[in-house]
């Protein structure tokens, strides 16, 4: 993307961000994900383009995200979660709402009528305010009212219903402490297990009921990354929703494999594959280092 164009997408997106600022200034209404990003497109905004060709500001190009918590009517609470693309708005952003006032399935409906509105009314302008107004208008239609007998059978249903899942991400590398913080804080806002591994290349590995895992996969991967795919995905449905008793991981955490090629200050550092390879074999799942990284697995003769 041309600099100047660049400089008018990122004004436009900052100048919105105000207007909500504005517009929902109490604590907790606003959640912005990481202020500094803010700080720093200004400073790129503010400096003339013979000033910044040919420099690489890698802060700057992670993208703007943050939260709105909307109360609509007397009590039903919404958050409004917004991932804007560098192209924003003349592309589309990742808008995505959340709350316990929805089963799965209107939430999901919520979600896609949402997207479809913007799509159809975006026309390279500012929507952010204007899914908030759609919000506003149509999301108590999604709440379902039921009698107590079809809330007995809803939840008969969605536990029968319910899927784990476990995906297995692979990207060329993850070294930005910005993304392996997102990979740390978002593990517990979807409350998923599972574990990263940072370097070249870089394995994350999320477990947990579908929709979350999905949710995070589909923000993680609007992040800024020279190749990220899902090179493998496990769904068991189940039920009672026993969940525990499929997950391999207790937790959710970095893992660090005596990196080598890390020198200090230095980014470009790989992990100890047969560490990586051994961890896989004390958590019975061995078989994907081959689906992730192409070739058999050994364990490290490294002390």
């Amino acid at each position: 993307m041309a600099y100047e164009n660049m400089r008018s997408m990122f004004e436009l997106q900052v100048s919105e961000l105000e207007m909500m600022q504005c517009m929902y200034p109490n604590d907790g209404e606003l959640e912005i994900d990481d202020p500094d990003v803010i700080a720093d497109i200004k400073e790129f905004c503010a400096h003339e383009c013979d000033e910044v060709a040919g420099v690489q500001r890698p802060s700057i190009l992670r993208q703007i995200s943050y939260a709105v918590n909307i109360i609509i009517g007397e009590n039903l609470g919404i958050k409004l979660i917004c991932d804007l693309p560098h192209g924003y708005p003349s592309e589309a952003p990742e808008l995505i709402v959340r709350s316990s006032s929805f089963s799965r399935d209107s939430q999901r409906k919520l979600n896609e009528d949402l997207q479809q509105h913007i799509q159809e009314s975006l026309n390279g302008e500012l929507c952010v305010g204007e899914a908030i107004t759609w919000l506003q208008d149509n999301s108590q239609k999604y709440i379902i009212i039921a009698t107590k007998e079809d809330t007995e059978e809803l939840v008969k249903k969605s536990k029968n219903c319910f899927t784990f899942t476990r995906l297995w991400i692979h990207s060329h590398h993850i070294y930005s402490k910005y993304k392996r913080r997102d990979i740390l804080e978002w593990a517990k806002e979807f409350k998923v297990t599972g574990f990263s591994l940072p370097g070249k290349p870089g394995v994350i590995c999320l477990e947990g009921d579908r929709e979350s895992c999905e949710e995070y996969w589909h923000r993680l991967r609007r992040l800024n990354w020279k190749k990220i795919s899902c090179k493998h995905r496990e769904d068991v449905p189940l039920e009672n929703g026993k969940i525990a008793e499929l997950r391999k991981f207790t937790g959710f955490e970095e893992k660090a494999f005596k990196p080598h090629g890390m020198e200090k200050g230095g980014r470009d550092y790989h992990m100890d594959l047969g560490m990586l390879f051994k961890f896989l074999e004390e958590h019975d799942c061995a078989e994907v280092f081959k689906i992730l990284l192409g070739v058999d697995g050994k364990p490290s003769t490294k002390p």
